[in-house]
C-alpha cells in the first residue's frame, strides 16, 4: 500500500454523516434512494422489508432460507451439493434479520433435522457438512441454556431428542458429538421421567410425522392404546414409531401388564 493510499480518508459516510445528508434531501429523494438501494442489494431489500412488514416478512424469508437449505440435501434434480457456505449464509442472514425473535433458532433446528434425516437415509455425509451440523446443534443447546426459563426447551425438546436419538449417525463421530451437546442441556434434568418414555427413532420420516402432531394430541394417543390381555385401554410405554404410507404405528408395551400393545394413527 502506498503512502497516498494509506493516508487517504474513506469516502464512505459515517452514520452521523449519513443522517445529516439525508436531512438535506426531500421526502421524494429519500424514497427514490431507498428504492434504488433495495433494487441493487438483496440484503438491504430483506432488511427494509422486515423493518416495514415485521413478522410477515420474517416468516416469508424464513421459508426461503429453509428451502435453500433443504435443496442442498434434496435438490429437485441432480445430486446433493451439500454446500456449507449456503447453510451458514442462510443462518447468518436470519440471525441478522430475525434478531430478538425465535426464527434463528427455528431455522437452526430445521437444518439439524434435515441433516440428520439425510445421514439416517444415506449413512454418510461430507465431513465439512457433518462438522457444520454438529456445530449448529451445539449452538442450539447453548442458546437454550442462556434462557432463564424452560419455555423454549419445552417447545423444541422432542425435536432435539429425536435428532440425537436418530439411528445410523455414527459417521465422523456425529452421534457422539450430538450426545455430548445434548448432555449439556440444563433443562433435561427437570424432565427425566418424560425422557425415559421418549420413543425410539426407527424411521426419521415416522418421527417427523409424529412430531407434527400437537403435544396434547400425542399424549392422548399414548394414553389411549388397547391392550388385549387387559381387555381395556392402556398407556403405551417403551414404544417405537414406524410409518407405512400415511399410517403411523406405535409399537410398545402396556404400562399395567407389560404385554405388547399397538396404536395405529391415520395421518394426512
Amino acid at each position: 500500500m502506498s503512502q497516498i493510499q494509506a493516508g487517504r480518508k474513506s469516502s464512505l459516510l459515517t452514520t452521523t454523516q449519513l443522517k445529516r445528508k439525508l436531512n438535506e434531501l426531500s421526502k421524494e429523494e429519500i424514497i427514490e434512494l431507498l428504492a434504488d438501494t433495495c433494487k441493487s442489494n438483496k440484503e438491504a431489500q430483506a432488511f427494509v422489508s422486515v423493518r416495514l412488514q415485521g413478522e410477515k416478512a420474517i416468516l416469508e424469508l424464513f421459508e426461503d432460507y429453509k428451502e435453500q437449505i433443504r435443496k442442498e440435501f434434496y435438490p429437485t434434480r441432480g445430486l446433493p451439493k451439500l454446500r456449507v457456505a449456503t447453510v451458514k449464509q442462510a443462518i447468518s442472514d436470519i440471525n441478522t434479520l430475525g434478531k430478538g425473535t425465535n426464527w434463528p433458532l427455528e431455522l437452526m433446528i430445521c437444518f439439524a433435522e434435515i441433516a440428520v434425516q439425510s445421514i439416517h437415509e444415506n449413512g454418510d455425509i461430507f465431513e465439512d457438512m457433518g462438522d457444520c451440523f454438529t456445530d449448529v446443534y451445539a449452538e442450539i443447546i447453548q442458546r437454550l441454556n442462556r434462557e432463564k426459563t424452560p419455555e423454549l426447551y419445552e417447545k423444541y425438546k422432542d425435536h432435539l431428542k429425536a435428532i440425537v436419538n436418530t439411528k445410523g449417525c455414527e459417521c465422523w463421530g456425529i452421534h457422539d458429538s450430538l450426545e455430548g451437546s445434548y448432555s449439556m442441556l440444563k433443562w433435561v434434568d427437570h424432565d427425566e421421567e418424560e425422557e425415559e418414555d421418549f420413543p425410539d427413532t426407527i424411521s426419521y420420516a415416522a418421527m417427523k410425522k409424529w412430531l407434527n402432531i400437537s403435544e396434547v394430541k400425542r399424549n392422548q394417543i399414548i394414553n389411549n392404546a388397547w391392550c388385549g390381555k387387559c381387555s381395556s385401554s392402556t398407556t403405551l410405554v417403551n414404544f417405537s414409531i414406524s410409518l407405512d404410507g400415511s399410517v403411523l404405528f406405535l409399537n410398545g408395551y402396556c404400562n399395567k401388564c407389560n404385554n405388547a400393545a399397538l396404536r395405529v394413527i391415520e395421518t394426512d
